[in-house]
Parts: structure tokens; C-alpha cells; sequence
């Protein structure tokens, strides 16, 4: 774990001052990174105090380690595994954090016309046994693994059941209170797949949903803004204080993005957004893939066709105010490609993207080529050029450069 604070010069927050009946405090702001989720998470508290930023980010660390132990299909005893182990026999008892997520993917695969799945993990299994044995797919493999997927074969139930009896407070003697309906029930949240062989696989939109429950945690621990960035995955909210900032600087969150055509360098901006209450994720090809029978394959897959994408739309970066939802929305784009995925943003209220469509195919060996970019038409607004004296800086207070993240 990598631990910072970041004290400044002073600043008055009046109110808050006056409530205490004290002298004015400086906000100050704590830094901490893990790793976690196959990536470095960095987390950042601003605080009126060093130990209510400490407090703010120990909530965050508490609830990604609870959306972790519920929502991984890699840990064998998280709820996702569970239901994919009874897929096709039972619903099974879970988390509300996992209906509560899987209710997220299910608005992002009604928006993308299924563009977005999380039942795609058969055609990701068929993908990962076809690279160890260095063979591309069969059309029959892919029709097999397609029938497996399909958001509308998941059961989602929440519902009040009956407790049982042991949980029960023993009744009241004659003549007393008659107990209430809630205290003779209590909340139940199941999930189940339809058909036996499917399963869930929620790393298209669990990083983001995370990241936003972590910021929410992190405003109701006593952070009066702050910022959680999982790789490509940032949600940031609140506004920097004016002591942490340099004079006259913009006080919003400062978000670059990568340039895919160099991805062994992480400091190589493309451009970079300022945000507050909202969400930045970037989706790209140029650290996870494929490599079979010695083509270089994109890691997103069309749930639709069993397919990787085409990797010439190198990088997506969506900006939405919620983070679940620019998650899935980075997926589905890659998927959809530029013009479909353009018209899905122009009609979604919030949503800004910028599309880095590579000009030609790479060839080994010869100079990356031009990059073709897509906006939409209020992402213009959100940036800055990161080059600009005092624009790195700002760049590099996300904790992110775009979908930057260690290889698994």
C-alpha cells in the first residue's frame, strides 16, 4: 500500500467553522493505492481533517473488499460463483449489492440492444481454451456458446420472506403488543440462470460500480470530496478546495487519457477532462487480448456474434454521472463502433465520449499511425490540454491516464 497526504495553505470553510465554534481548518487530503481487481486502485479523501480523511478512505477500502468478495466470478465462494455453479437448477440467495449491480447491466444491455451482456462468460471461456490451444474458435464452438448467452435467461428477485422461527423474538406475554409485519420478515435477494452452462462474468461494469459505491461511502464517512481511480475506472466528486489547488486553478477533477498508440507509456496523454460528480472510464485493446494461432486479438467480445471487436477503435472514453453506467456504456461502444456508438451518446442525457479510431491497421515495425478522433458534441467542453503549464499536473490528479492497468 502507497500512503500520501497533500496539506495546503489555508482555507476557510465559514460554515463549517462557525458550527464548531472553533478557528477555521484547512482541508487536507490523503492519497492511498492498492492493488486490487487485477489493477492499481489509488483513492483520494479531502477532508477537514487528516483523521476524517483517513476514516473516509477506510469506508472505501471496506466496501471495495465487500464488492469484491460478492461480485468476482474468479473467488470461489463469491455470489457470482455460486450462481454460476447452480446455473440451470436453482436461484440462489445474495448480496443486494449483486441485484442492486446486475439491475445496472441490465439498463446498459436494454441501451446497446444487448451490445453489453454480463452472460457473455461461455463465449469468454471458449476464447481463453481457443488461445491455450493456439486454435481459432469453430463456428460451431461459437454457435454452442452463443445459445449460452442472453441477459433475459437471468432471474432477478428481491421479495419480504418469512423469518425463520429461530430469528424470531419469542412472543409477547397475552395482552401485550402484537408484533409487526417487519418484524416477522425480512428482505430476500435472489439471482439464477435459466439454462445450465451459462454464467455471469460482470468485468465490464463491476470495476465502475465499485468506484462509485466507494465514492458514495467515502461522502457519507465525512470526505467533502474525493476521488477513486481502478485503472480505467474513475469516479470523482466534490470539488478540490482552493487551498489544494494552484491559485487561480481549476478546482474540478483533472482525468487524462491515454494515447493507446503507446502503450508501454502511461505519462503519454492524448488529451484530459475536468469532472465533478461524474464518472471517466476508457476502454481499450492495447493491454488484455488474445493471441491465437499468431493473430493479436481484442479482449471485448460481441456477445452477439462470439467475436472480438475490431481493434482499430482503439480507445473509448465515457463520461457519465454515474459509474456503472459509463462502465458498461465503454463496452458497449467498442462493440457498437463509432457511429452507432456516437448516436447512443448524442441521445443519452449526461453522457459524453471521445472515440480514438486508429487510420489505418499497425504494422510491426513501422510508426504508429494517425489517430481519428471522435467527440461528442459536449465533450469538448470537459477538456484541457494536459500539455499546458500546469495541465500535466491536473492531468495526473485522477490516479488514472486513461485505461492504463496492469496486465492480468
Amino acid at each position: 500500500m502507497i500512503a500520501t497526504r497533500v496539506k495546503g495553505a489555508a482555507y476557510v470553510a465559514a460554515a463549517l467553522a462557525l458550527a464548531a465554534g472553533c478557528a477555521p481548518r484547512e482541508p487536507v487530503e490523503v492519497i492511498e493505492t492498492r492493488e486490487a481487481m487485477n489493477t492499481l486502485v489509488t483513492v483520494r479523501a479531502v477532508a477537514v481533517s487528516d483523521s476524517a480523511a483517513r476514516r473516509a478512505l477506510n469506508a472505501a477500502w471496506k466496501e471495495m473488499d465487500e464488492g469484491i468478495q460478492h461480485l468476482d466470478r474468479h473467488l470461489p465462494d463469491s455470489d457470482i460463483s455460486r450462481v454460476n455453479r447452480d446455473a440451470g437448477r436453482f436461484t440462489i440467495e445474495v448480496d443486494p449489492l449483486v441485484t442492486s449491480c446486475l439491475s445496472a447491466a441490465r439498463e446498459v444491455y436494454d441501451m446497446t440492444g444487448g451490445a453489453f451482456d454480463p452472460t457473455v462468460g461461455p463465449i469468454l471461456e471458449l476464447w481463453r481454451k481457443a488461445q491455450e490451444r493456439n486454435q481459432l474458435p469453430t463456428e460451431e464452438e461459437l454457435s454452442a456458446a452463443r445459445a449460452l448467452v442472453g441477459m433475459d435467461a437471468v432471474q432477478i428477485l428481491a421479495f419480504m420472506a418469512e423469518k425463520p422461527l429461530t430469528d424470531l423474538e419469542p412472543l409477547p406475554p397475552r395482552g401485550g403488543p402484537t408484533p409487526k409485519p417487519e418484524d416477522l420478515t425480512r428482505p430476500m435477494y435472489l439471482v439464477g440462470l435459466d439454462k445450465e452452462g451459462m454464467a455471469l462474468d460482470l468485468g465490464g461494469i463491476a470495476k465502475g460500480y465499485i468506484a462509485g459505491r466507494m465514492a458514495s461511502r467515502m461522502r457519507r464517512a465525512g470526505a467533502i470530496a474525493g476521488l477513486v481511480a481502478a485503472a480505467g475506472d474513475v469516479y470523482a466528486f466534490g470539488e478540490r478546495p482552493e487551498n489544494l489547488v494552484r491559485k487561480g486553478g481549476d478546482r474540478r477533477w483533472g482525468v487524462g487519457v491515454q494515447d493507446p498508440r503507446y502503450p508501454d507509456d502511461r505519462t503519454r496523454l492524448f488529451t484530459a477532462v475536468h469532472v465533478r460528480d461524474q464518472a471517466v472510464d476508457t476502454s481499450g485493446h492495447y493491454y488484455r487480448g488474445y493471441t491465437v494461432e499468431g493473430r493479436r486479438l481484442s479482449h471485448i467480445i460481441d456477445p452477439r456474434t462470439g467475436w472480438p471487436v475490431d481493434t482499430r477503435l482503439a480507445s473509448v472514453t465515457v463520461v457519465a454521472p454515474d459509474a456503472a453506467l459509463a462502465d458498461g456504456l465503454a463496452t458497449a461502444i467498442a462493440v457498437l463502433g463509432v457511429e452507432k456508438g456516437m448516436e447512443l451518446v448524442e441521445k443519452t442525457d449526461g453522457v459524453e465520449c471521445l472515440l480514438l479510431e486508429l487510420a489505418e491497421t499497425p504494422t510491426d515495425g513501422a510508426e504508429p499511425p494517425a489517430l481519428i478522433a471522435h467527440r461528442s458534441s459536449g465533450f469538448a467542453a470537459l477538456e484541457f490540454d494536459p500539455s499546458a503549464p500546469d495541465g500535466r499536473e491536473a492531468a495526473l490528479l485522477g490516479g488514472s491516464l486513461g485505461a492504463c492497468c496492469r496486465p492480468p
